[in-house]
């Protein structure tokens, strides 16, 4: 029961990294407009001609390492402000990265460490631990990791999370992430209570 409780802990872990981070991103976004908003009533005064949105979603917003007046720094990232209020939008590619990556690390945490944990506290061997739910977020995993978030066809065959298609884009957003975290938890008391 010790190797199933560890295993929990983890999915329990990777959640709420996933519900902090989210709903930071939305908060983000939030006070990016706001302070955005701040910036066109100064700038109304100082430099009308720069006081619009359309102008500040096109300043870029550079983060690097060193004095950038030096030839030394580095530039680690650039983007827009544009660009970055829509990453950080519900439905941004932060949403959806954080999600993907999440699914991906369940799955991981489970095949190559907990799977076989728990297998062996249950007297089995690892390949004789089956769950449906960790059979989807493998054909989820493969798809995302070595095709590019683009489904296969075999995600298809999977039998509890049923959302893709061939050739969708995977996108594991709040409910769905949800729907993930429901599918494991019914899967660990199943084995808590010797029913798997």
């Amino acid at each position: 029961m010790q190797s199933i409780i560890e295993f929990e802990r983890v999915v329990d872990y990777i959640y709420g990294v996933y519900l902090d981070s989210t709903t930071g991103f939305d908060k983000l976004r939030e006070w990016f407009e706001k302070n955005q908003n701040d910036t066109l009533s100064s700038l109304k005064n100082s430099h009308p001609e720069l006081a619009s949105i359309d102008y500040l979603d096109s300043v870029h917003m550079i983060y690097g390492k060193g004095d950038p007046n030096t030839p030394e720094a580095v530039e680690l990232h650039r983007c827009t402000q544009k660009e970055y209020k829509e990453r950080n939008s519900i439905g941004g590619i932060n949403f959806q990265f954080l999600g993907n990556m999440a699914l991906v690390s369940l799955y991981q945490y489970w095949e190559d460490y907990h799977r076989a944990q728990v297998a062996a506290e249950l007297g089995k061997k690892k390949n004789d631990l089956k769950a449906p739910i960790m059979g989807d977020l493998r054909r989820l995993r493969i798809s995302i990791i070595h095709h590019g978030g683009i489904a296969l066809k075999e995600v298809e065959k999977c039998e509890l999370v049923k959302w893709y298609k061939e050739g969708d884009t995977i996108f594991i957003d709040k409910e769905k992430f949800e729907d993930v975290i429901f599918h494991v938890k019914n899967m660990l008391n199943e084995l808590k209570s010797g029913n798997a």
